[in-house]
């Protein structure tokens, strides 16, 4: 199918480009020529697993056309996927200018072009009654409906996996206004015959994308919430008490007598928050919109109130087990907000290091993705080292916040060999502690 994709971030990109690998012909649409024209020399702006290797194929066989002329892509697709940000705004409440603006774009060129039957996929993420309220009357003042159809095509994808999530979901939301449309929807991931496809109206489909990122955020919470308490008892490791509340027959099940974990496993884990994209903003969304609702949520009023405050709670550990972090040099490893990703918004690591400034400590940081370009990547609270040793000299204690490969190795020789007393904060109970001395290695949700 010819389709196009309005907007070169990363679910446009994520969506276009491998739509465009399993044939589909993509018109990539967006303003800064910059991006791509980067685009056209394969050449990613912000880094996905294994999705660079998948650009270079599908620019090679002309799968993939980046333009910047929306005449262009408008005459050569059958519809388009919406793929543009929603950002917060002070209220936390979703910033819908650039759906809406892309909404009048698209519809003032039908409109000039005189084409019929055009189908509009909104992938952005946005708010339930958005569409009714606020997208809807835009075409309609422009469009009669004979020249468009328009569905909810929410993603779901992890960022640092987004490829294979793309490639195996479990399901595929289809929230349309008319069969058209439903069906147009349905025909391009047809092929994806392992996924559920659930078609329902827009205003549901909103809702199901808030509704799953409100849930594995309250299983982060939820695993934080025990921690806290066990932290302030002695002796209780919060990894082995989810460790078997997730063997509970009720959560892992059997079939052929042989164990089946699920994927919420990963989320039933304490560490130092969430950050990224997508959960902080998308919890603070959703609670805004219940607001003007006058709906009471304590339930995620409480997810958002306990990862706001892990942060802190790694501090004030780094200030227990120093007494002073006043020109302390304090190693902070990892500043994305989970690895295989170079996405640094929201990220925990940064709250800890605000405020770690203010209280005078000096900091040196080292991230695998980050520290690969330090000339790019300039941060002005604190120093971005090139390599691990270099970030581990003369330090007074490592704090881990990021669950990167590269960080398996470290042990107690390693410490001993660049720091100065060596002290070590497993922010996401990642570490072998058996490679430390006991002294040495503290874990979140663990107090010795």
């Amino acid at each position: 199918m010819n389709l196009g994709v309005i907007g070169a971030g990363y679910v446009g990109l994520t969506t276009g480009i491998c739509l465009s690998s399993l044939g589909h012909k993509i018109t990539v649409y967006d303003l800064v020529d910059e991006k791509l024209k980067s685009l056209s020399e394969k050449k990613l702006p912000f880094y996905e697993k294994d999705l660079q290797e998948l650009l270079d194929k599908t620019i090679s066989s002309q799968n993939l056309i980046p333009t910047s002329n929306i005449d262009e892509m408008i005459k050569n697709t059958q519809g388009c996927f919406i793929c543009v940000g929603t950002p917060s705004k002070q209220n936390n409440s979703i910033d819908l200018s650039q759906v809406l603006n892309s909404i009048k774009l698209i519809a003032e060129h039908l409109k000039q072009l005189q084409k019929k039957d055009y189908i509009i996929m909104i992938r952005s993420t946005i708010v339930p009654s958005s569409t009714n309220s606020h997208i809807l009357p835009m075409l309609d003042k422009i469009l009669d409906r004979s020249s468009y159809g328009l569905c909810l095509v929410p993603e779901f994808l992890r960022e640092g996996e987004a490829v294979s999530d793309f490639m195996n979901p479990d399901k595929i939301v289809i929230g349309s206004i008319n069969e058209n449309s439903k069906n147009f929807a349905k025909k391009i991931f047809e092929s994806f015959d392992q996924a559920t496809i659930l078609t329902t109206n827009p205003e549901t489909a909103e809702m199901i994308k808030y509704a799953n990122n409100a849930f594995f955020s309250m299983l982060i919470s939820f695993s934080n919430e025990i921690a806290n308490i066990a932290e302030k008892t002695t002796g209780i490791d919060t990894f082995e008490v989810l460790q078997a509340l997730v063997e509970d027959k009720r959560i892992t099940t059997k079939i052929n007598n042989q164990k089946i974990k699920p994927g919420l496993e990963s989320y039933l884990l304490p560490g130092c928050g969430f950050g990224g994209s997508c959960f902080p903003k998308d919890v603070r969304a959703i609670l805004q919109y219940a607001a003007t609702k006058n709906i009471n949520t304590p339930l995620l009023n409480a997810v958002m109130e306990i990862n706001d405050e892990r942060p802190s709670l790694v501090v004030s550990l780094a200030q227990n087990l120093l007494t002073s972090l006043k020109n302390k040099h304090i190693t902070i490893l990892g500043l994305t907000f989970k690895p295989d990703t170079d996405d640094i918004r929201s990220s925990p690591s940064f709250e800890a290091i605000k405020l770690l400034n203010d209280r005078n400590a000096k900091i040196f940081a080292y991230d695998p993705n980050l520290s690969k370009n330090i000339s790019k990547n300039k941060f002005a609270n604190f120093t971005l080292c090139s390599t691990l040793e270099s970030s581990l000299e003369n330090s007074d204690l490592v704090i881990l916040f990021t669950k990167w490969d590269d960080f398996k190795n470290l042990n107690q020789d390693i410490l001993n060999k660049y720091m100065n007393s060596p002290l070590l904060i497993d922010g996401r109970g990642f570490l072998d502690s058996s490679k430390f001395n006991d002294n040495v290695y503290h874990k979140i949700g663990f107090t010795k």
